[in-house]
Formats: C-alpha cells, sequence, structure tokens
C-alpha cells in the first residue's frame, strides 16, 4: 500500500501523526526512557477505544505492518521502541485512561490500558485502597505496560507482581480478535488460565486494552525505618529477622549502595546525607499496620534496639515529611544514575542465600577489567532483584561500552552458576535478547516461540522483542 493511502486510512480511524509530519513528537515516542534506542517509526497512532485498537490491528495484519504497543514508555530494555525495521508503527494507548469501576466488595479495579499508576492509585486511596504495584515511575507508568511486562516494583514483598494481582483481561489479537480472559473471580479454576501467558509477554502476542485488577485495603498508619549496615552478610541477617518475625507489617524492603547517596548530593536529587558517617549499605523499610500504630511503631523501635551489633544507625520517621523524604530519595535512584553519564545496567535476580558471594565474585571480576568502576547497586531486598548498576570511571580514557559484551559474561555466567536471572522485572526487550537466549533453557524457548506463532502467525506485533 501507497505512504499517502496507510496514513489516510489510519487517519480514518483515529488520531494518527506520520514520522515526517511531526518530527520532535515522534522522536518522543520513538526513543526508550534511557536514550538507548532511537529508531524510525511510520509514525504514532493513538487509538481511543478497544474498537480502534482491533480495527489499527486488522489493518495491520493486512498490509504487514508491525506494530509496537506502548504505554508510558517507561520501560529500560527498549521493549517500546521501534526497532531497525522500517514497517512500524507505534500504538500508543495513552489516550485510553478510563477508570471504568471499583468494585469495593470483590476489591478490584476495571481499567483501561492507558490508566497512569499513580492516578488509579489515588483514586482508590479516597476508597480507602490501594494499587498492589508501587515503583519509581508510578507517576508516568500505565496500566497495560506493566501487565505486558509483569512489572514488579517495591510492594512485591506483600503483594506480588503485576501476574499474582491480575483477574480478567481484555487483549486484542494479532488478527484484530477480541479476546476476553479471566473473570472478577479470585477462584477460577476452569482450564488454561490464559490471562497468564499475556502477562510478562511485552506486547508480542497481543495487545492489553482493559484489565481487573486486584485492590487491597489501605493501612491505617505505616512506620518507615532507615538503617545503615556495614556488611552485606549483615544485611541478609537484619532482613531475615525482621521477614521472620514482623512480616505481617512489611511492605516493602529496599537495599541501597553508598554510592547512591554520593550520587543523589551530586546531582542536588538529596540535599543532605540522613547518617551522620557512611556504611557500605543502608536498609530502607516500610512497615504497615491496620491497628493501633503507635504500639507497633514503639516496638519496631525496641526491636532494632535490639540489634544494634547488625545496624551502624538507625532511623525512625519521625512525620510523613520525614518519611516522604527517605522515600524520595529512594525513588531519585535512577534517576541519578541516568544523570550521572555512561551507565551499564543489569535488572537481575538471585536468592537470598547467593546474594553475597554473587555480588563478592562479580564485584572482584568487573574491577579487574575495569578498574576504579563505580558499582551503584540497590534493589527491592524483599523479593532478590537487584539493580545492578556500573557506572563509567571518573577521567576513563576508554570507551567504556566496549567493556559491556565481556561484562555481560561474567554478570551471566554467575548468574547460571548461583541460580539467578538475568531479568527481575524489567524483561527481554530489545537489550537483553542475546542474554536470553544464552541463560534460558533451550526447550522452554522453543515452546515460547511456538506460543508466539500460535497467537501471531504475521509476526506484526512487537517484532524483534524477545526473540
Amino acid at each position: 500500500m501507497k505512504k499517502n493511502l496507510l496514513n489516510q486510512k489510519l487517519k480514518s480511524i483515529c488520531k494518527f501523526i506520520p514520522y515526517d509530519e511531526d518530527l520532535e513528537l515522534n522522536k518522543k515516542y520513538s526513543a526508550d526512557w534511557r536514550g538507548r534506542f532511537s529508531n524510525i517509526s511510520l509514525g504514532v497512532i493513538f487509538p481511543n477505544s478497544t474498537t480502534e485498537v482491533s480495527k489499527i490491528v486488522k489493518l495491520a495484519n493486512k498490509h504487514n505492518l508491525n506494530l509496537i504497543p506502548q504505554g508510558g514508555n517507561t520501560g529500560l530494555v527498549g521493549g517500546t521502541a521501534p526497532s531497525k525495521n522500517k514497517k512500524q508503527i507505534i500504538l500508543n494507548l495513552e489516550k485510553m485512561n478510563n477508570i471504568i469501576e471499583i468494585d469495593e466488595q470483590n476489591q478490584s479495579i476495571y481499567l483501561e490500558a492507558g490508566v497512569i499508576i499513580e492516578n488509579a492509585n489515588s483514586k482508590l486511596e479516597s476508597n480507602g485502597f490501594i494499587f498492589p504495584l508501587n515503583m519509581s515511575s508510578i507517576g508516568s507508568s500505565q496500566v497495560g505496560g506493566t501487565i505486558a511486562t509483569n512489572a514488579g516494583g517495591m510492594n512485591v514483598v506483600r503483594y506480588g507482581s503485576m501476574r499474582n494481582n491480575i483477574l480478567s483481561l481484555e487483549v486484542v489479537l494479532a488478527n484484530g480478535e477480541i479476546l476476553l480472559l479471566g473473570s472478577n473471580l479470585i477462584k477460577d479454576n476452569t482450564g488454561y488460565n490464559l490471562k497468564d501467558i499475556f502477562c510478562g509477554s511485552e506486547g508480542t502476542l497481543g495487545v492489553i486494552t482493559k484489565a481487573r485488577i486486584k485492590i487491597h485495603p489501605k493501612p491505617i498508619d505505616y512506620s518507615t525505618c532507615f538503617i545503615s549496615i556495614d556488611s552485606i552478610e549483615n544485611v541478609i541477617d537484619i532482613f531475615n529477622y525482621v521477614r521472620k518475625n514482623l512480616s505481617d507489617n512489611i511492605e516493602r524492603i529496599e537495599f541501597i549502595s553508598d554510592l547512591s547517596f554520593e550520587l543523589c548530593l551530586k546531582h542536588k536529587l538529596l540535599h543532605k546525607r540522613f547518617f551522620q558517617k557512611r556504611t557500605e549499605y543502608y536498609l530502607l523499610i516500610k512497615f504497615i499496620y491496620f491497628n493501633d500504630s503507635k504500639t507497633n511503631s514503639e516496638n519496631i523501635e525496641k526491636f532494632f534496639s535490639i540489634q544494634e551489633k547488625n545496624c551502624e544507625e538507625f532511623l525512625l520517621a519521625q512525620n510523613e515529611k520525614e518519611s516522604m523524604d527517605f522515600w524520595k530519595f529512594r525513588e531519585s535512584l535512577t534517576e541519578a544514575q541516568k544523570i550521572d553519564g555512561k551507565l551499564l545496567g543489569f535488572d537481575i535476580s538471585v536468592p537470598i542465600n547467593n546474594m553475597k558471594i554473587f555480588l563478592s565474585k562479580s564485584k572482584k571480576k568487573i574491577e579487574k577489567l575495569v578498574p576504579n568502576i563505580k558499582f551503584h547497586i540497590f534493589g527491592h531486598l524483599g523479593d532478590s532483584n537487584i539493580h545492578f548498576n556500573l557506572i563509567e570511571p571518573d577521567n576513563f580514557k576508554k570507551d567504556f561500552y566496549k567493556f559491556e559484551e565481556r561484562i555481560k559474561k561474567i554478570i551471566n555466567k554467575l548468574i547460571i552458576e548461583f541460580e539467578g536471572s538475568i531479568s527481575a522485572e524489567h524483561g527481554i526487550g530489545m537489550l537483553k535478547k542475546d542474554d536470553f537466549k544464552s541463560t534460558k533453557n533451550i526447550r522452554e524457548i522453543k515452546l515460547m516461540k511456538k506460543i508466539k506463532n500460535l497467537f501471531d502467525e504475521k509476526n506484526i506485533l512487537n517484532k524483534d522483542k524477545i526473540f
């Protein structure tokens, strides 16, 4: 089909902006969040409804056009950016942003894929509930994108990842068919659970247009503890003790390396260091309460006084502002590393019992390869998720990115050795395709490809991603 005729057909469905009609706008949607992937697409289309999505997909299927389903475009692996394939259209769902229903009796929310997580949570909080996910990008990440990547974030230790909270999905298949999967039931044991296949599929099997998600009662109060710790051994000891003795009240447990403070101070994302002296690691914990919070706060403070041998300093937020300052610091870490310069980021998971030896071996091997490299390490300790970020050394004279493949080999080999995963929550996208192939069981990959072919025979949905 000729370009002008295609543009006309797309514009007849909904708002479509060809690349050459608004170069700057298209660049905005074509680049991933870190700016690592940025290729030319045919343009960006903005459907307003599932019906319009279906029409777009049918047209793409007929003319062998590649569609890139896109939400908030906050991913870090190039999953929603164009590849080098020229026949691509970005299918952005930001206009499908309606909260359809909050069902308090069944504790669920029914909403369109383009709803921003923060907006959903604000609406829920006014009704006495909370959305299960919480991450640094909640102000821009959308429901559909978090489902497509099986996003996690800081609350996984209590509520699980996105997959654990999905009750039903509405999906548009590659042929334009609209498919309804699941129900408003927590228990529905009737055959294969097809909705789970789409969660984590990164837009390669279908376009997620609506979802029904579990919601959770809003706590009546919370406490935030910030602890400085001198070693990873003590970090894990305290984590295990807290998990064993205070698990009913834990909402999130984050661990943060010392360099994180330095980066946030350097780039003025943090205006003061909370602790009197520097230590190797820090734990940031949020406890939630559904009863008398005063008593619970006192008990937690008593607990940490017993653990003085493992804690260098212990801070208990004295008010909401102080607590918000603690968490604002945590949420600034990704932005700080982005500002600082050349970065190699690895979103990995390693079993708690193997974390110490993994960190020790990987640091030693990488430092031997690149002396004075900066380790900007933080993550969700509650679910063994490490954001293992490497920043170029100061005054580095070589091309830092030329070391990427060798560093990857070191990390991937150790991940296999210590039973971890190359992607804890960010997915595969374009960035981790080779790592995926080299670390995943070949039989699993073959089965995944068969599933892909079954749902998308012409390979029009998010081509060049995952495989």
